[in-house]
């Protein structure tokens, strides 16, 4: 054997190598962060808004510099409102392409059905917008995170809504996941404390489509209110189906943030002389004028790039990827736990500094300073030792022509001070835009970040086997010219 030829044709074939790994790892320093939510099903038609705050966030980050020196992306995924898809959905970005971060899920029944599976292999998990009670306690290794107020509020905020305007019985009817669930228990408990007696409580499941036992079950033993906890597509068939049947005239029902949308009051209908059937229905929510130092400038540049009014749980959205990323640059390190370990650092008081600007805030830690309190668009984020941030609530109402408004703050602690009759509220005081501004978009469109911000999904390792096999086809060629 012609050793020097081999070692020629081994050499030529390091170099070669080489030049393939570095073409392979080009723009390895890019960050790609997951995102899970439903562009279609029962949350599908609050999305869109939400997702378009998150690519407004990306946005701003690349324009200040990215993080650890690359750029940072989104791989959008839609779970179809479904856990059985969510997990499908988590497998894919977890093993092609190896997020180390997932925003979302919308829905605490695909978020339940991917907390295992992502916690346990060191991936961060960040919500804006799944209230469950249950994700609190939770054994995630402190990889579950929130941007919005968990449930454990809501309910509080509910049952003193419904002591306040006079009910002293009630009935609850949730959907059957993590989020009816939750709320159910803390409005029983604290309605229960505050005097009240609930008479029955219904679970139903969220695949029905009919809803005449479950709506006269909870009407049968006649409360003053039911507490309905459901999102859009099926709570109005709930509503639908107690109208008909009756059971809005001489009981009234309280609805939970998961129905709060503008489309809700024509999903349910109007009646015989042309009135909308849920007009002056409340409701209990997070209160979007309780905001952040970042709001408005927020809000200007969303309504700048897209055209509409920011709707709920937007500005949350964009704060879940703003404290991502800080995390990110503040670690120096994109793995999972390193995100986790950093994330109070860059959010928590005191901080060396007060920062709500995402630029600013960059700025700040590649300083050198060693944690910082970003002010969100939200309001304050501080995570407490589960994840979890405070939050503030009001009442919402549906109003004559059928749009969302905001009514009274809903205090969670002292006395209750019983409600006074109140004009109708206008449509001028409702933020949300309208169901044209929001269509739905099919599974074929998603994932939906643009090309550049999207990396091909070349399975892993085909650099390094076109690497190694060009190195033997080298070698092969200079020892058979040689041999020549």
């Amino acid at each position: 054997m012609n050793t020097k030829g081999l070692t020629e044709g081994l050499v030529i074939a390091t170099f070669v190598l080489a030049a393939v790994l570095s073409v392979g790892t080009v723009g390895a320093e890019d960050v790609s962060i997951g995102v899970l939510y439903p562009y279609s099903g029962d949350l599908g038609i609050y999305v869109e808004p939400r997702t378009d705050a998150m690519k407004l966030a990306v946005k701003e980050v690349n324009e200040n510099g990215g993080v650890l020196g690359g750029r940072l992306k989104l791989l959008i995924m839609d779970t179809e409102t479904s856990g059985e898809v969510a997990v499908t959905k988590a497998h894919e970005l977890l093993d092609w392409y190896n997020v180390p971060v997932i925003i979302g899920t919308a829905g605490s029944e695909p978020c339940m059905a991917i907390i295992g599976y992502t916690t346990s292999n060191g991936v961060l998990q960040i919500s804006p917008s799944v209230t469950g009670v249950e994700f609190t306690t939770y054994p995630d290794n402190d990889l579950f995170f929130r941007t919005c107020p968990s449930d454990a509020l809501q309910g509080i905020a509910m049952a003193r809504l419904a002591i306040q305007q006079g009910y002293k019985t009630a009935s609850t009817l949730v959907v059957w996941n993590p989020y009816g669930i939750g709320l159910e228990k803390v409005f029983t408990k604290e309605f229960k404390t505050l005097g009240g007696k609930v008479l029955e409580s219904v679970k139903y499941d969220p695949d029905t489509t009919t809803f005449d036992s479950e709506v006269e079950q909870v009407a049968a033993v006649n409360p003053d209110c039911v507490m309905l906890c459901a999102y859009p597509e099926t709570g109005s068939g709930m509503l639908k189906t107690a109208y008909k049947k009756g059971y809005m005239d001489n009981m009234d029902w309280l609805l939970s943030e998961g129905l709060e949308s503008d489309e809700l009051a024509d999903m349910v209908g109007k009646d015989e002389a042309g009135n909308y059937i849920i007009a002056g229905l409340k409701g209990t929510t997070p209160d979007l004028r309780v905001v952040g130092p970042a709001y408005d400038t927020f809000k200007q540049n969303y309504m700048a790039e897209y055209g509409k009014e920011p709707i709920r749980y937007c500005a949350n959205s964009y704060d879940a990827v703003a404290v991502v990323a800080l995390a990110i640059e503040k670690a120096g390190d994109a793995s999972g736990t390193a995100i986790r370990d950093s994330l109070r650092d860059v959010a928590n008081p005191p901080g060396v500094k007060e920062v709500s600007d995402i630029g600013e805030a960059l700025d700040t830690i590649r300083k050198g300073f060693y944690s910082i309190n970003y002010q969100g668009a939200s309001g304050e984020i501080t995570f407490d030792v589960h994840g979890d941030v405070m939050g503030s609530f009001c009442e919402w109402t549906i109003a004559d022509n059928g749009r969302v408004v905001y009514g009274n703050p809903i205090e969670l602690k002292g006395p209750i001070v019983p409600s006074t009759p109140s004009p109708k509220p206008t449509v001028v005081e409702t933020p949300t835009p309208t169901v044209a501004e929001t269509p739905t978009p099919t599974v074929a469109e998603t994932p939906t970040p643009t090309v550049a911000e999207t990396p091909t999904p070349t399975p892993p390792g085909f650099e390094v086997v076109f690497a190694i096999g060009s190195m033997f086809a080298v070698a092969f060629l200079v020892r058979r010219r040689k041999k020549a």
